[in-house]
């Protein structure tokens, strides 16, 4: 509960909200499709299937995510049996061989893009996890037997054409306009062997600048002028630095935007600032986590988790945008990946929501895009300002333990006497109650292991 209203104690530790830390053009939140779109886009149950992607989507009903990312999948080998693919990892792929398409392809990843954008999605991204398996050095599109690199000396081409040529059918038959294209998924990683449950392929160093310089030339070639390419979506942020530092002047030249996953790494600013001094678009474009709990919706050290990734990254990386890795995980892995979960398995329409979904929402229903981030002088808070709306939010994570802040709003101000709080904590998900302001200052008792969001409209300046 919040403290009673008897004033502010000056031995509180107090957040400072300065509108001159910040940064603009912060384009929101999103996810990946892959794998969920594959299996919960053929649900027959069309009204289980709105309701999740209300949930996931829709700024009223849900988180509000408004970007996606559409995996263009390779296709396993036929001819590989047992299928070693997870359930919803077996993405079809548009050419089963050389010369032969196939459209109809993909059906439940398509549908899911489709009706996201019908609920307010406004960007797009294609990427790749593996070329088609015949392109492929092993046959398989789950790696090289050794990890190493899998597509074909002589596929370097067909490969380019292949996703450009995705990126052109969807341009013309559905008006999906792709933003960027990214041809590597966790290149540098060397997990990718044959015989994984998921697609994967390893690019070195130098695969990466040629297959990097290939698809921009490609979708050149084919006027496609609106969609460029962004790389590399390492696994970490020290390895994109890493083979960040490696490209030479063509490949940069290439890119229009750097995408890195946040799951590992430390550094953040080293990896902000190259984006800034080559004038980069910089993204998040992956990140996921699933606690320390085995399929517990109820578990709380993935909240924790994920508001601390959240807001480091918004602190310190200063991505334009944020992109979870799946929405949608499947209940049979048994863990806590993902917001939302279902039996991929089964694929009988049932899901059911978890705690992380709430804590992902303490985030992205009150960050809106658009807004100016703001760093605060706190480590385990960020802020935002909505100028059209005129909209103020503090999100604060809490581990162990209550603890007392108050919040000094500075040179920003309201007419309203209260706020709007939120809060997910053990035993409340989004719970809402009204905060008193006083003297442009709130305080709080925050709750041990929460996420709390203060959201203070009708703000203007001193």
């Amino acid at each position: 509960m919040n403290r009673p209203d008897n004033g502010i104690m000056d031995e509180e530790p107090t957040i400072y909200i300065k509108l001159e830390e910040g940064y603009d053009g912060f384009e929101g939140w999103g996810t990946s499709l892959a794998w969920w779109g594959h299996i919960i886009g053929r649900w027959s149950n069309q009204e289980k299937l709105a309701e999740v992607l209300d949930l996931v989507f829709d700024p009223v009903k849900g988180l509000g995510f408004n970007i996606v990312r559409y995996n263009i999948g390779g296709g396993e080998n036929p001819s590989i049996q047992p299928n070693t693919l997870r359930p919803g990892g077996d993405v079809p792929g548009f050419q089963p061989e050389l010369g032969q398409w196939n459209w109809n392809a993909d059906e439940g990843q398509r549908n899911v893009m489709l009706e996201a954008m019908k609920r307010g999605v406004d960007i797009a991204e294609a990427f790749s996890n593996s070329p088609p398996y015949w392109m492929t050095i092993s046959g398989s599109v789950t790696g090289a037997e050794d990890g190493g690199n899998n597509l074909r000396e002589d596929r370097y081409e067909d490969f380019a054409d292949y996703l450009t040529e995705v990126v052109k059918h969807y341009k013309e038959e559905y008006g999906v306009m792709f933003r960027t294209l990214n041809p590597l998924n966790e290149p540098a990683s060397n997990w990718w062997k044959k015989g994984n449950i998921q697609e994967g392929a390893h690019f070195s160093l130098d695969k990466q600048k040629k297959i990097i310089q290939l698809t921009a030339r490609s979708l050149q070639r084919k006027g496609l002028f609106e969609t460029t390419v962004s790389a590399p979506d390492e696994n970490s942020v020290d390895e994109t630095l890493d083979m960040l530092h490696g490209y030479d002047e063509e490949t940069y030249n290439s890119i229009s935007q750097i995408n890195t996953h946040s799951y590992n790494g430390e550094q953040l600013e080293e990896l902000r600032l190259l984006a800034k001094d080559k004038g980069k678009k910089l993204w998040m474009s992956e990140y996921g986590t699933g606690g320390t709990q085995p399929h517990d919706h109820e578990d709380l050290s993935c909240v924790m988790e994920l508001a601390e990734r959240v807001i480091a990254d918004l602190r310190l990386l200063r991505p334009s945008a944020w992109v979870y890795w799946q929405a949608v995980e499947d209940e049979s892995a048994q863990n806590n990946w993902g917001f939302i979960h279902s039996d991929f398995k089964r694929g009988d329409s049932e899901y059911e929501i978890t705690k992380q979904y709430y804590a992902m929402a303490q985030f992205s229903k009150f960050i809106r895009p658009g807004s100016r981030i703001l760093w605060t002088n706190d480590a385990h808070s960020v802020a935002a300002y909505d100028s059209a709306k005129r909209q103020l939010a503090v999100v604060i994570h809490n581990g162990e333990g209550q603890r007392q802040i108050c919040c000094d709003l500075g040179v920003l101000t309201t007419d309203q006497p209260t706020a709007r709080l939120y809060r997910t904590s053990e035993r409340e998900n989004l719970a809402e109650e009204v905060v008193p302001l006083h003297s442009n200052k709130f305080t709080l008792t925050l709750e041990a292991q929460s996420v709390t969001t203060v959201v203070i409209d009708h703000i203007s300046y001193k």
